[in-house]
């Protein structure tokens, strides 16, 4: 999660693609954008080039084809207002908008979609060229200042983005656009990947009932629960989308995704991990996992009781088995770290890793603190008093199991706890009364370590519950802010894990795989299609 995000996006629409392709149809091509720099240096910019339009696939007969985008499930009335935040998926994902820009499949590069060029003009200036010969899907075309306009809005309304961009003014000019941020946001491009920064018409003013876009379908009608009825944009600008018709349901629950999938119902889904299996041994199926850089962890408090001692804050990290917590709490469906990053990424190092599971040494750590068991129960004191650890998890993720297995573990070093299930999480965390906490992060959105860093490491930041400080890490976050260059950043990040580590106050337990279920012969499909991090701009593509 973005400060437990994914945690809100598990409502699905199941958007069911009745595919009637055109048989015949031979209009010119003009493919996807090509990759581009978005953090190119001041001065330099990247470009691309279209030309004609073909279907996205050869003629066929008639297919249906279901696919699951997600959206927010705090809504009482389905909105798809993108002042609600995380709705923008939901428009992406139907069809009916896109952003300016997209991260290619590794997240590595940023791609341009509705812009072709985007140059950083100064510090707090960057440039960016409009596409051409874009229209939304009522006819009205492209330019600068419909792009304002709902930047304007967006901004305005989603406190979170505004935070983010930071913006002073966004000034229009035919097809320039100018941003001009208050400070340095060194990342910039990769947000106006953001999902949310979606562009739409604001002269259309029922934004609750659906957007008018530039994307690859019309929205014919939306009902209050958020099922659609779309058409094919036959003027869509990246060539003729193969679906004549979209059409899509609300599906609030994986069970049911489970079932549509074993029905015929959908032919792409996510589901369960306690599901998955059924999927894995079935050859009618096509199963693909992928290690996005969720990670699942502890915060050790060392302002609360018993962890206020640095020693025992050792000894736990030692004490927690990762490869058993994987496969006896999560049937395998994760990869287990000693670190906040996968291996894969380049904000990892293996110079600095969280110790391995070693009950012999958690032991000797106590023993030498002064740690006893003095009336011969099981459990150690310190200095005459039991030591009773609070355990406060959340429902989601099953927390609550890995905590009755954490709590497992403690006790085979001689420490009793307590579990608490908080309703919450965010709040009992932030009271500061708790010895162990669990939480979930994302740690690459936008195909960056900054915002999960800045919020849970920098002095007195939203998410950093332990009240965690140091000087070193600040001053790196600091030059982060300011700082485009990729290998530059990855140093910086790397080199900050050296303090967080010694300081015992998280422990890293595993980064769960996202899973995705494919009815055999679906193509085109992106893995993950209408979630974060995705390349949401090929639903046109998407037959079977």
């Amino acid at each position: 999660m973005r400060r437990n995000i994914k945690g809100i996006l598990t409502m699905a629409l199941c958007l069911v693609l009745v595919i009637a392709l055109l048989a015949g149809c031979g209009s010119k091509s003009n493919g996807s954008a090509p990759a581009a720099d978005g953090t190119t240096p001041a001065g330099d910019s990247a470009k691309t080039d279209t030309d004609g339009k073909e279907p996205a696939a050869p003629a066929a007969s008639d297919v249906t084809l279901n696919f699951v985008a997600h959206g927010p499930n705090t809504m009482t009335v389905f909105t798809s207002d993108p002042a609600v935040d995380y709705t923008a998926l939901i428009n992406q994902g139907i069809g009916t908008c896109e952003t300016l820009f997209v991260l290619d499949d590794d997240t590595k590069e940023v791609k341009p979609l509705l812009a072709t060029e985007i140059t950083q003009a100064n510090d707090t200036t960057w440039e960016i060229t409009i596409r051409d010969g874009v229209t939304f899907s009522n006819g009205k075309a492209l330019t600068a200042d419909a792009v304002k306009s709902a930047f304007d809005y967006i901004l305005t309304n989603n406190t979170r983005l505004g935070n983010m961009m930071n913006v002073a003014e966004i000034l229009a000019d035919g097809q320039k656009l100018t941003i001009k941020t208050n400070d340095v946001v060194a990342i910039l491009p990769r947000i106006l990947t953001e999902q949310n920064m979606l562009v739409f018409d604001t002269d259309d003013e029922n934004y609750t009932d659906g957007l008018i876009g530039t994307g690859p379908f019309i929205l014919e009608k939306m009902d209050a629960d958020g099922n659609c009825d779309l058409i094919r944009n036959e003027n869509y600008w990246q060539g003729v989308p193969a679906a004549a018709r979209l059409h899509t349901l609300s599906i609030n629950d994986t069970g049911a995704n489970r079932d549509a999938l074993q029905s015929g119902e959908i032919d792409w889904g996510s589901v369960s991990d306690s599901d998955l299996q059924i999927f894995e041994n079935d050859d009618r199926y096509e199963v693909m996992t992928k290690n996005n850089g969720r990670v699942y962890y502890l915060y050790v408090n060392p302002n609360y009781t018993f962890t206020q001692d640095d020693a025992l804050r050792e000894a736990l990290q030692y004490a927690v088995d990762r490869e058993a917590i994987v496969a006896g709490v999560y049937s395998g469906h994760g990869e287990a770290t000693r670190s906040i990053f996968p291996s894969w990424s380049e904000f990892y190092t293996d110079e600095y890793l969280q110790p391995e599971y070693n009950v012999e040494t958690a032991r000797k750590i106590l023993a030498d603190a002064g740690y006893t068991d003095s009336d011969g129960d099981g459990f150690l004191e310190k200095d005459g008093e039991k030591v009773v650890l609070n355990i406060t998890c959340y429902a989601p993720n099953n927390f609550p199991t890995l905590s009755e297995v954490l709590q497992s573990m403690l006790k085979e070093i001689g420490i009793d706890s307590t579990i608490v299930i908080s309703e919450k999480i965010f709040d009992d965390l932030t009271s500061g009364n708790f010895n162990i906490g669990t939480y979930g992060y994302n740690t690459l959105t936008l195909g960056d370590s900054f915002n999960y860093m800045q919020p849970v490491f920098e002095t007195d930041a939203s998410s950093n519950f332990t009240k965690f400080s140091s000087s070193e890490v600040d001053a790196a976050l600091s030059e982060m802010r300011v700082t485009s260059d990729p290998a530059r950043r990855a140093e910086l990040v790397r080199q900050m894990q050296k303090d967080i580590y010694a300081s015992n106050e998280r422990i890293y337990i595993m980064h769960i795989l996202n899973n995705q279920v494919n009815v055999k012969g679906v193509q085109n499909l992106p893995f993950g299609y209408g979630g974060d991090n995705t390349d949401n701009s090929v639903l046109w593509q998407i037959t079977k």
